[in-house]
């Protein structure tokens, strides 16, 4: 595709160069092995500045770059397009380049603090038991009707904008129909979903967390209110109004918006919990019965919000409540590990205050002996919720050890004693090894007793310094079950 063809409808400060080259690749990282006939966008980072590469990609090939300010050594045999907003404009040029993928299929996004993977996954489920051809775009894996597939992530929580086009792309031509993804609020923040058309966005609820990055809990929900600002009005925006954030989220949008919840007020959607049990739960959707195959009334939430989108794009209830009946569990999401022990052991990606506390409440509520919970904070990353998960996971907990998670490139023992700081009594233990930790908690384990191993959830890896070491929650606990 020549470059001024890429660039119509997209707003250029400056063009310099005559040429109109033929454009084969889009790329944003000077790393890339081949650049030939490449369009290079030197995007300004947090860590570094892809301006600083402009040259290594023109040796690698690319006869064209996206810049925010003029290098200072010109090539006159490279056109040089000048943008404002890189990040922001990268994504209309990938739509571009790639035909505009997302409009050929329906986009679900999917933002919160808590329960985007769930919500995303259950969603992309249910749609494929409706008979739809669904593409699953998560930090919990990639999946194609059911599926697994191999995505090169260059981001850690969601794909690069140029990577995402390609990705649809790929797909709409394997007969996709729907993708279902997780926005972050680094991916809103950065603009990576910049040039996706959305048709339905959906909001699980917000508290604090990633305020390393974001600075203030205000920044971070602005982050999210990003995606549905954008909407257009033929978009729908499913948001839980019993969230405090819940309204405000949808404020300035465009879309039609649906609420759902479990509160007092009757909703577009609500809910009335009949009973929960280790087996599942008995709810009422809108005076639906439904048995669901879950655990904990933040998964009742969730599955409420499916239900809200599934119902909003038409399908019939009966269909919806036959899909929903039978869906399954997310890896490393209140993920129970078998044994004969008698031991209820879970694993649970919870990292946050607000998502420990549900957990540990709805553990509470399965009959049992004692509550034993082993969780860490990650490193290099916001300290003030330590202590407050200390003290959450003593308040439900008989017994609790700490221990990493991600260490990083901070010290583990600073990390466990700003936890140690939320502790008031001496039913905790502090153990830095994580393994030892897992080992310790299950030597202290009696028949009828639960084991929660929060913060990782899935993740095959730890982070010690700047390397990451084979490390799985579910394997070790099985291990030391066994």
């Amino acid at each position: 595709m020549k470059l001024f063809t890429l660039l119509e409808g997209i707003s250029t400060e400056k063009i310099i160069g005559e040429h109109n080259p033929d454009i084969k690749i889009l790329s944003q990282d000077s790393r890339d092995e081949d650049l030939t006939q490449g369009l290079y966008f030197a995007v300004s980072g947090s860590q570094v500045d892809g301006h600083d590469f402009i040259d290594d990609a023109i040796i690698k090939g690319s006869v064209a770059v996206v810049c925010e300010k003029i290098p200072q050594h010109i090539n006159s045999n490279i056109t040089y397009v000048v943008i404002k907003n890189i990040q922001k404009e990268m994504g209309r040029i990938a739509g571009n380049f790639y035909g505009h993928p997302s409009r050929k299929l329906k986009i679900i996004a999917v933002t919160g603090t808590n329960g985007k993977t769930s919500v995303a996954t259950f969603a992309s489920q249910a749609l494929q038991k409706l008979g739809q051809k669904t593409l699953l775009l998560s930090t919990a894996g990639n999946y194609f009707n059911g599926e697994e597939i191999a995505i090169n992530r260059k981001a850690s929580s969601s794909t690069e904008i140029i990577e995402l086009q390609k990705i649809l792309q790929e797909f709409v031509d394997r007969g996709a129909q729907y993708c279902c993804l997780e926005a972050t609020s680094h991916a809103l923040d950065q603009e990576r979903l910049s040039g996706i058309d959305i048709d339905v966005a959906i909001f699980t609820n917000l508290t604090r967390d990633h305020l390393d990055y974001h600075g203030t809990i205000e920044h971070y929900a602005n982050a999210k209110k990003k995606l549905f600002d954008f909407l257009n009005p033929k978009s729908i925006a499913v948001t839980n109004y019993d969230d405090d954030f819940g309204r405000t989220i949808v404020s300035d949008t465009q879309a039609k918006v649906v609420g759902y919840g479990g509160g007092k007020e009757i909703y577009d959607y609500s809910f009335d919990l009949q009973t929960m049990n280790i087996k599942g739960v008995k709810v009422l959707f809108n005076q639906n019965l439904m048995s669901l195959p879950i655990i904990g009334v933040f998964n009742v939430y969730n599955t409420l919000a499916v239900y809200a989108l599934l119902s909003e794009l038409g399908f019939a209830i009966k269909d919806i409540q036959k899909s929903l009946e039978s869906i399954s569990g997310v890896p490393g999401r209140l993920q129970i590990i078998p044994n004969n022990k008698k031991i209820l052991a879970l694993v649970d990606y919870a990292h946050t205050p607000d998502a420990l506390e549900n957990v540990l409440k709805t553990l509470q509520a399965i009959p049992h002996n004692n509550i034993i919970t082993v969780f860490g904070c990650g490193g290099d990353r916001d300290t003030g919720k330590r202590a407050p998960m200390a003290v959450i996971s003593e308040k439900y907990s008989d017994k609790v050890i700490a221990t990493s998670d991600n260490p990083r490139t901070e010290d583990p023992e600073k990390i466990l004693e700003d936890i140690r700081h939320g502790f008031t009594r001496d039913t905790h233990v502090i153990i830095q090894d994580r393994e030892d930790a897992i080992k310790y908690a299950i030597q202290e384990l009696q028949p009828s007793d639960i084991l929660l191993v929060a913060g990782k959830g899935d993740e095959d890896y730890q982070i010690i310094g700047t390397e990451k070491q084979y490390f799985d929650d579910s394997k070790v606990v099985q291990k030391y079950l066994a």
